[in-house]
């Protein structure tokens, strides 16, 4: 019985560890976000909450022209985040996922490769594709 309480104690440190590793390099890098911008004459706040609801993003800040959605709360994987603005035509998303590792926190691009985060970066960027394909605007790799 107590084998199994240490095996469980010491994979739990373990996990924790990895997962500040993890939130330590995406904060170092050198792109935290995947950032589209582009014009827009209409605006784009109707279907980008359809997006959001669609896709189970919840809309976490609303200041003006600026709103921030999230889907996820980091409990077994990272949140997916967009930041999207629009000041008269001018539009701005930014996406990405945040690592929290409880003790560094770090922010990393939907777009790109490798195994950190792979999950929600490959869900978010599928999410966010359907947003821009709906806008008009080119995918992100």
């Amino acid at each position: 019985m107590s084998s199994i309480l240490i095996g469980g104690i010491l994979g739990g440190l373990i996990g924790l560890i990895f997962v500040n590793v993890m939130a330590v390099i995406a904060k170092n890098s050198d792109k935290h976000y995947d950032i589209i911008e582009f014009t827009s004459q209409e605006s784009i706040w109707t279907k980008v909450d359809h997006w959001a609801q669609r896709h189970a993003y919840v809309l976490k800040k609303d200041e003006g022209g600026a709103r921030r959605y999230q889907k996820g709360k980091n409990f077994l994987t990272s949140p997916m985040i967009l930041d999207a603005s629009q000041q008269g035509d001018q539009v701005c998303l930014k996406a990405y996922t945040r690592i929290n590792g409880f003790i560094v926190q770090g922010d990393m691009p939907l777009s790109g490769g490798g195994f950190m985060a792979k999950l929600p970066r490959s869900m978010g960027k599928k999410a966010v594709n359907e947003l821009l394909r709906e806008l008009g605007q080119r995918e992100i790799g």
